[in-house]
């Protein structure tokens, strides 16, 4: 029997983590009005800590202005009783962490013309969601912060939807994130994250990473070791797609090692850049594909499949939430005595863990399509370097060990992050 809860009748639960749980229900209204959602309910004890309401409230609030065919909708926030709760759009799809998995597990890899397709929705929502404005016309200053295959679901229909604004940065009144914590997954952060200040141009980072993993179907940072991952983001020499996958044209190296330049002036500047010079390449190389075509591939890839099979064979991406004040630099190769005793602070950012059918866990809104692109010109990559970024960024090489010098600590600890 469902359990009836405000306007909505709630049946199974679908996932749940350290501050909400998420079941799949039913809203009700007059005249038959009826409307499958994913709810989202904030956890008793946590609704006691003023903090996580303001940081769950946050959430829905961002959500509000994200209204795009590549991100996930939200429809309702409100409260029954003392339970907040949170009514997101039902995402039907698998989540590229279990594509990728599934992947490895077969021996198999995704088409390349899939893969460029995936990316290409992702730049979207970007796009869309890096140049949203109030109601005023003035810059939200959106970026996302935890870009990762766990955040990015590809539905049954062949949609890409982007995931989790939950830790996204934004100049909205009331909703600012604490100053010096770092969010996000280790293996998908850019290397100038925690050099001070952080821009755009740290997701299309993340993008490529994305990128990379697809086209090779092997993680390009992450490992185990999240001090080694750390290390591996700062340091290590990126192999092109082509050169481990022969079927990825040469072409697109260029593009995808152009969003993983460790410099953030030689990265595209502009999620659109990307977009566009992807575009441009596909079409000219005959790869582009429309989202049918996208749905088709994963219907028969998991034809076999049981219900979102998360395996061991591709590794997590989980996120964190760190505080960085007060720590203290250390060498460029860290080790594990060394930035354990560096940790001041930690908390740690517990996604909701899959019960049943993949659910977006930390969902927001979508549906009505992104404005028109505005011009941006599409950097080639080795060419004069771009614009200086905000001197901030000039840190990052100082500031990057004291990334590692928290991570493992953390690995102990399930928070969710503050985010007020």
């Amino acid at each position: 029997m469902p359990e009836a809860f405000g306007p909505y009748l709630v049946y199974e639960q679908l996932g749940v983590g350290g501050m909400a749980e998420v079941h799949r229900a039913e809203q009700t209204g007059i005249e038959g009005f009826r409307r499958v959602v994913a709810l989202k309910r904030m956890l008793p004890h946590i609704a006691e800590n003023d903090e996580m309401v303001r940081s769950f409230v946050r959430e829905a609030r961002l959500a509000a202005y994200l209204r795009h065919a590549n991100v996930a909708q939200t429809y309702d926030l409100g409260k029954v009783g003392s339970v907040y709760f949170i009514a997101m759009e039902l995402l039907e799809g698998r989540n590229l962490r279990e594509i990728l998995r599934h992947c490895a597990n077969n021996r198999t890899i995704m088409p390349v013309p899939i893969a460029l397709n995936v990316i290409n929705q992702i730049c979207d929502a970007l796009d869309y969601a890096h140049n949203l404005r109030d109601d005023d016309g003035q810059p939200l200053g959106i970026i996302h912060r935890d870009v990762s295959p766990s955040n990015v679901i590809v539905t049954d229909g062949g949609v890409v939807k982007l995931i989790d604004f939950g830790i996204a940065k934004a100049e909205i009144s009331g909703m600012r994130t604490m100053s010096g914590t770092i969010k996000g997954k280790f293996g998908y952060m850019a290397p100038e994250y925690i050099g001070g200040t952080l821009d755009a141009r740290a997701d299309l980072f993340a993008v490529g990473v994305i990128a990379h993993e697809l086209l090779t179907n092997r993680p390009l940072f992450t490992t185990s070791d999240e001090v080694a991952t750390l290390n591996r983001v700062r340091t290590m020499k990126i192999d092109p797609p082509s050169r481990l996958n022969p079927k990825v044209p040469p072409e697109i190296d260029d593009i995808v090692l152009t969003a993983l330049a460790r410099d953030p002036d030689m990265r595209w500047q502009h999620a659109t850049a990307l977009r566009t010079a992807m575009t441009t390449l596909t079409k000219r190389l005959g790869l582009d594909v429309l989202s049918s075509e996208v749905s088709e591939w994963l219907d028969t890839a998991f034809s076999d499949a049981a219900t979102s099979p998360f395996g061991s064979a591709y590794p997590h991406d989980e996120s964190v939430s760190i505080s960085i004040q007060g720590l203290t630099p250390l060498p460029s190769k860290v080790t594990q005595n060394e930035y354990r005793a560096a940790v001041q602070q930690y908390e740690r950012h517990d996604a909701l863990v899959p019960t049943g059918s993949f659910l977006a866990d930390e969902i927001v809104p979508t549906i009505v399509r992104s404005p028109e692109p505005r011009p941006v010109v599409a950097p080639a990559p080795g060419t004069t370097k771009r614009p200086a970024a905000p001197h901030g960024s000039r840190l990052a090489g100082v500031v990057w060990v004291l990334l590692a010098a928290v991570v493992t600590a953390t690995a102990v600890y399930f928070l969710i992050p503050l985010l007020s």
